[in-house]
């Protein structure tokens, strides 16, 4: 059974025209195309649909028992029509997207408040990871629609660059040096830290930046959150090194002599869709 929209479309308008003539005009095609359209419908459905009369038609009984149906049935296809206008515009949808702890904190809520002020119809479901390697495998296995972070090498997928973040350093509350220009991590050394739990990322980015200046942190307490970590540098039990933007503004962030900084990126496999295509619009037009 083939059965068209535009033949249910003649239909419903002979039934509601009472004439082929008219209902014809109401279409803007010509009585033999309409005529057409009827039979076919009615040879689909096996059953005759309208009784033609001399100066008029009517539906037969058939015909009145399907004609609710074939309105529902013309209203669903013009309703998922607009819904798809709206949706390959970008305008209406869930993005599923991966990131790092960190970035929740910092530089993501900005980005989807901007994105969501232009596009209030648009959601997004978070799935947030404490490394890299998790955030990839994510996005790979289909878990979500694009990752935000650092590209991981020989990355073949599609990219687009957001933003350098850069890394400081929040003393330990229990310091009482107060810098006037750049840290020099060596000079830290003999310190304790606020650290980060094993596979977490920004504890290997620390790791790194410590062996660049010559020696390994000593680690007085380990930590899953970055926002976590300033806390109890303030509280004296350590320093430590976190993005610049989860720092609050009431908190002294210091600077490095050697700077510690990442890119983050959007990324996605394959080609972008309209939400993906809006995100990134989004992040262009507020400057990022």
């Amino acid at each position: 059974m083939d059965v068209t929209e535009r033949q249910l479309r003649a239909f419903i308008a002979v039934c509601d025209e009472g004439s082929i003539t008219r209902a014809a005009a109401r279409l803007f095609v010509s009585q033999p195309t309409l005529s057409r359209q009827l039979v076919a419908l009615e040879q689909a459905l096996g059953v005759a649909l309208v009784e033609r009369l001399p100066r008029s038609t009517r539906p037969t009984t058939a015909g009145r028992t399907l004609l609710d149906t074939a309105r529902a049935v013309v209203a669903a296809h013009d309703d998922l029509v607009r819904t798809a206008r709206t949706v390959t515009s970008g305008a209406v949808g869930e993005l599923r997207v991966g990131t790092l702890y960190s970035l929740s904190l910092g530089i993501l809520p900005a980005i989807l408040a901007d994105w969501r002020s232009q596009h209030p119809r648009v959601q997004a479901e978070l799935h947030e990871f404490r490394h890299q390697e998790e955030l990839v495998a994510g996005l790979l296995a289909g878990a979500f629609d694009l990752a935000i972070g650092p590209v991981p090498e020989g990355w073949t997928g599609g990219r687009s660059r957001l933003v350098e973040e850069e890394f400081v350093v929040v003393l330990s509350g229990a310091d009482r040096r107060t810098p006037d220009g750049p840290l020099d991590l060596a000079d830290l050394r003999d310190d304790d830290w606020v650290h980060f739990t094993p596979g977490n990322g920004l504890g290997e980015l620390l790791d790194a930046a410590c062996a660049r200046a010559g020696f390994i942190p000593r680690a007085a307490l380990r930590t899953e959150q970055a926002r976590a970590a300033v806390e109890y540098a303030l509280h004296g039990l350590g320093h430590t090194l976190v993005p610049r933007n989860i720092v609050p503004p009431q908190v002294a962030a210091h600077a490095l002599r050697e700077p510690v900084r990442r890119d983050i990126s959007v990324y996605w496999r394959g080609a972008t869709d309209p939400l993906i295509r809006s995100l990134l619009a989004s992040v262009t037009t507020s400057g990022r």
